[in-house]
């Protein structure tokens, strides 16, 4: 795992997000493959956590946005 920083913007707003990353990882003889993910920690507007207040929606994309901005 490992701990990264991803922006997300929505109109005039911008939240700093600290999200923690999950690499992939292949099947192995006892273990099945199960794909990257990023799990939201924080997301800062102006130094203040919003985290607890966000739609699960946004969550949703925050972390797809987090996943996909690792993998390219």
């Amino acid at each position: 795992m490992k701990t990264i920083h991803h922006t997300y913007s929505h109109g005039d707003i911008e939240l700093a997000c600290e999200l923690e990353y999950s690499f992939a990882q292949s099947a192995t003889e006892t273990d099945p493959a199960w794909p990257a993910s990023a799990t939201l920690v924080s997301a800062d507007v102006g130094g203040v956590d919003i985290s607890p207040l966000l739609d699960d929606r946004i969550v949703a994309m925050i972390e797809e946005g987090a996943t996909w901005s690792m993998q390219s």
